[in-house]
C-alpha cells in the first residue's frame, strides 16, 4: 500500500509540469540578444504548441519604429511549429519584437525579444 500511496504522490507532483504546456517561444532567428551582420528581412519563432494563426499579433520596432505588417507578412508552419514572419526591407541598428499568440488549447502567450545589428 505504502508503495501506491508513493506512486500517487510523486504522480501528482507531476501533474503541474504536464497541465502547464502551453505555448511557449522555444526560440528565435534571429536569436534573443544577439549581434547579428546585417538587418533580417525574415523572423522565425518557433513555439512549444501549435498556435492559432488568425489571433497572432506581431509587433516589430526598428530603430524604435514600428514596422507595418499585415496578416500578408505572416506564415504558420505547423509541421515545425514555427511563425515565418517577412519584414519590409529597413536598415536598423536595432530591433524589438513584440508577439501574442494563442495557442490551440486556448491559452495566449506573449513575450518579447531584442537584437542588434553590427554597425558597418
Amino acid at each position: 500500500m505504502r508503495a501506491l500511496q508513493r506512486w500517487f504522490f510523486l504522480s501528482m507532483a507531476c501533474l503541474p509540469l504536464w497541465a502547464s504546456a502551453h505555448a511557449h517561444l522555444l526560440n528565435s532567428e534571429p536569436p534573443a540578444n544577439a549581434l547579428i551582420s546585417q538587418s533580417p528581412n525574415q523572423l522565425r519563432l518557433r513555439f512549444s504548441e501549435p498556435i492559432e494563426k488568425k489571433f497572432v499579433r506581431i509587433n516589430v520596432m526598428a530603430d524604435s519604429h514600428s514596422l507595418t505588417l499585415t496578416s500578408e507578412n505572416i506564415q504558420w508552419i505547423a509541421e515545425t511549429k514555427t511563425l515565418l514572419v517577412n519584414l519590409p526591407v529597413h536598415q536598423a541598428s536595432s530591433y524589438e519584437v513584440q508577439w501574442s499568440i494563442l495557442a490551440k488549447d486556448g491559452h495566449a502567450s506573449r513575450g518579447q525579444f531584442v537584437f542588434k545589428v553590427k554597425s558597418p
